[in-house]
């Protein structure tokens, strides 16, 4: 199973928006490391690890926080699902297996999460997802490259129905479905309280949140 980490470069100002508020600009950077190096080394534990990294300078500063093994490529420029689609597809032609994406704000990623989603694709179901509580999802795992997942209206993208409109293109395209348990992303402010009074929150995560 290919396991592709979407990241985006920990760069002050540049990422988790939302978050700037309790964490600040250079926080919210630091955060992000932790959850690169967190999520790239389940990937690499969970199969064979892939990063897609954004924007297409960050090789460098992306590589420094993937363990050793990981195929590194950038995301094309577009919206959530293009991107989505396009990291997919281009793990699909160098590997023959089942392929899951993940994101990086999602610290709960652990080994069930991972024996779920190839356990589902081993026994035959088409598509494997991870819901998340904000309404998107934190893994997409499928046996093959379908289009259709990522053929959602670009102004859905990040927004509270993604989840629901990925189940319609997989039931309109004659998909069969896996699920694993529903997993909060880190986002907002209340996303931060949950995770700290979360006693399974990783440690490394919780010292990034200056904790």
């Amino acid at each position: 199973m290919a396991v592709v980490v979407m990241a985006d470069a920990p760069r002050a100002g540049m990422v988790k928006p939302r978050l700037e508020p309790v964490l600040g600009a250079e926080g919210c950077a630091r955060l992000q490391r932790a959850l690169i190096a967190r999520t790239a080394q389940w990937a690499a534990a969970s199969g064979e690890p892939y990063v897609a990294y954004a924007p297409a300078d960050a090789r460098e500063e992306v590589a420094a926080l993937a363990p050793a093994g990981s195929r590194l490529f950038a995301q094309v420029d577009g919206h959530h699902g293009e991107r989505f689609a396009a990291a997919f597809a281009h793990v699909c032609e160098e590997h023959a297996g089942p392929v899951v994406v993940v994101g990086t704000g999602h610290p709960a990623l652990n080994e069930r999460h991972a024996w779920g989603a190839r356990d589902d694709l081993r026994e035959g179901v088409d598509v494997t997802l991870g819901p998340a509580t904000a309404g998107g999802y934190y893994l997409l795992g499928a046996r093959r490259y379908h289009p259709a997942l990522f053929a959602i209206d670009a102004a859905a993208w990040g927004g509270p129905d993604v989840m629901t409109l990925t189940l319609r293109a997989v039931f309109d395209a004659g998909l069969s479905v896996g699920w694993l348990r529903s997993e909060r992303e880190l986002d907002t402010p209340g996303d931060v309280a949950a995770l700290l009074a979360d006693p399974c929150t990783p440690a490394e995560i919780r010292e990034a949140l200056g904790r």
